[in-house]
């Protein structure tokens, strides 16, 4: 026997460790050691039927934890706190005595929580959770409809195991009406609670300036920043560009609005087509591979030196397609913005000022000074590091000429100045450097930790090309983020998984649909079904027959049970007895019984209902009797 209670508590802890574990790592220390003490705490309890926290300390604890939390909720952080509010609850739930109404408060907390989670992390692990919770809590709604009419009622195992197959058929069945809605029902732009979204943060590793000697050190922070669908590339052709810093301000490059550098083209390069997949973002920049040529997929504003900006900010999931041509140099008509690409920082040390003169020496042609420059820095010695950074009032200058170790900022932001210094305009470039390729899936696994600053220089034939400084220092080969040990098998397939998870179900859009219903269209719309009829006419007769065949075989065989047969020859005796116009088979037993008034006619009945309310068979002796009784009426 299986008493109903035990089965329905240990669903219960279930159902509360799949809602928990997403959420887990954006709890706070002392909630996520009060949920897993009332995880354990309530396993006990449930154990031994004692419950050591009483019902009204229980609600006063989970109103002081809701009210505290909820007091944090502010415009730019909204589901933070309301998950934390309803983790209380739910840990409160689980230490106290439970009745139903108990279990359906742990089922609809779990299933908000789970819901919530997809606000704060909605990776492909959210689909495994889904399906595993959608199956934990309908079984239990069906345990539960039992526990309500008797909660110490316990059911033979036989029977239990039965019900559990019966429970397990509508989830499944639920599990295929939701991926069949998934694709077919419309959808917004933005998701319906798209407001309680947290508001984008910072993203490390990329930012809106350059400030060389802010930090001591360096922390780089290992996060998705994009996907990017292609071919493998060069690791020497793998910039990704977000971003054009063009004026100082202080001790630190800013942007300001370029000013138009007349009709531009591309010379050189080969093309190159590529799907972007970035990560939530808190700015509107989107990410391209240098140079690119045209951005499709998104609403998008391009200025005039090749930066994409999208009408709002990056924070939800999207892809988009650029097409690039690869290593191509950037013609322009850029006379009038010269001087607007040769202010200078308003502190420039002595020394800075000595070595951009020396410079200007090796003669007026701009690629005679750009050669200059370049072995000026390789004479440096410079080494690419991220700690024990130079600081103090001109970190540049302590770059150069002292410490002479710094990372991609200190070498850019030196080139810049010398360079302009020099009298070459000049620009800093904010994006990525190098990835990970993932052949298993076909696309760049692009992180944080290759955010990266080069250099665009603009020749006297107004062509801007890239020069990368930082690969200029001593250790380039082994600093830079582009040279990694490549990713393990199970990582390749782990990231393939996620990134087919985002590209099928995080940014299946109103968009997405369409060319999905216009593919299909066009595919049927291609297909002469009369001439797939006419070349397959023999296959499908004999499919016809073999299928016609088989329903009159199973109909053949088809035999009524034995308890059908006995009740068909009452019924028969019954008709003969009463006459034709009397209809037997709308009558019950005990109907029947009184109209015959036979005695041998109500212990058939009596003995008939007593084996189908049991939802047993009937036995040989009651089979014996029953034919018995038959013969008697």
């Amino acid at each position: 026997m299986v008493a109903i209670k035990t089965p329905l508590n240990i669903l219960t802890t279930v159902a509360a460790v799949i809602c928990l574990v997403p959420v887990a790592p954006f709890l706070d220390r002392p909630v996520l050691l009060l949920v897993i003490t009332a995880l354990t705490g309530g396993i006990w309890c449930d154990r031994r039927g004692r419950y050591l926290l009483p019902s009204l300390p229980a609600t006063l604890l989970a109103l002081i934890g809701v009210i505290w939390y909820l007091l944090h909720i502010t415009l730019n952080e909204v589901t933070t706190p309301v998950v934390h509010a309803l983790v209380i609850l739910l840990a409160v739930r689980l230490i106290t005595s439970k009745q139903a109404r108990d279990y359906l408060q742990i089922f609809v907390l779990a299933l908000f929580i789970l819901a919530s989670s997809s606000l704060l992390s909605l990776e492909i692990g959210f689909f495994l959770y889904l399906v595993l919770l959608i199956f934990v809590v309908t079984v239990s709604l069906v345990l539960l409809t039992v526990f309500v009419t008797d909660p110490r009622l316990a059911i033979p195992r036989r029977d239990f195991w039965r019900l559990i197959r019966i429970a397990l058929i509508m989830p499944a069945a639920s599990l295929v009406l939701m991926l069949g809605f998934f694709v077919i029902l419309p959808r917004t732009d933005r998701p319906l609670w798209n407001f309680l979204n947290p508001a984008g943060k910072a993203v490390a590793g990329l930012a809106e300036s350059v400030r060389p000697g802010a930090f001591a050190q360096l922390s780089t922070v290992k996060s998705l920043a994009f996907r990017a669908e292609g071919p493998e590339l060069p690791v020497e052709e793998c910039y990704w560009r977000v971003l054009v810093l063009n004026q100082p301000s202080g001790s630190q490059w800013v942007r300001e609005d370029p000013p138009s550098e007349g009709a531009s083209r591309l010379t050189g390069g080969r093309p190159v087509t590529l799907t972007i997949y970035p990560e939530p973002r808190s700015d509107p920049y989107l990410v391209t591979l240098d140079r690119p040529v045209l951005l499709s997929g998104v609403r998008s504003q391009q200025s005039p030196d090749q930066v994409f900006r999208t009408p709002v900010s990056n924070n939800k999931r999207f892809r988009f397609t650029v097409q690039t041509s690869l290593g191509a140099d950037l013609q322009v008509n850029a006379k009038d913005a010269r001087a607007f690409y040769l202010t200078v920082p308003e502190r420039v040390s002595p020394r800075l000022a000595a070595a951009a003169a020396q410079i200007t020496t090796s003669g007026p042609a701009s690629a005679a000074r750009l050669a200059a420059l370049a072995a000026f820095f390789r004479e440096r010695g410079l080494v690419y590091a991220q700690d024990d950074l130079p600081g103090g009032p001109d970190p540049i200058d302590a770059f150069l000429f002292e410490k002479r170790r710094g990372y991609c900022e200190f070498f850019a932001a030196a080139y810049v100045t010398l360079a302009r210094l020099a009298g070459i305009p000049a620009r800093l470039i904010g994006g990525y450097y190098g990835g990970e390729y993932n052949d298993l899936g076909g696309y760049y696994l692009v992180t944080d930790d290759t955010a990266h600053v080069w250099v665009e220089v603009l020749t006297d034939g107004d062509v801007w090309r890239r020069v990368d400084p930082s690969l200029w220092a001593s250790n380039a080969g082994t600093a830079l983020g582009a040279v990694r040990g490549g990713l393990s098998s199970w990582q390749r397939l782990s990231d393939t998984l996620n990134y087919h998870w985002v590209q099928m179900v995080v940014v299946f859009d109103l968009a997405r649909q369409l060319t999905l219903l216009s593919e299909t269209r066009e595919r049927l719309r291609d297909v002469d079904f009369f001439d797939v009829w006419k070349k397959n006419l023999a296959v499908i007769g004999k499919g016809l027959v073999v299928g016609a065949g088989a329903v009159l075989l199973l109909i053949a065989r088809r035999r009524p049970s034995r308890e059908a047969r006995l009740l068909a020859a009452l019924q028969l005796r019954a008709r003969r007895r009463l006459g034709p116009t009397v209809m037997v088979e709308s009558l019950g037993l005990n109907e029947l019984a009184a109209r015959l008034d036979s005695d041998a006619c109500r212990e058939f009945a009596r003995i008939y209902h007593g084996a189908v309310f049991r939802d047993q068979p009937l036995n040989a002796a009651e089979v014996a009797r029953l034919k018995a009784l038959l013969r008697k009426i």
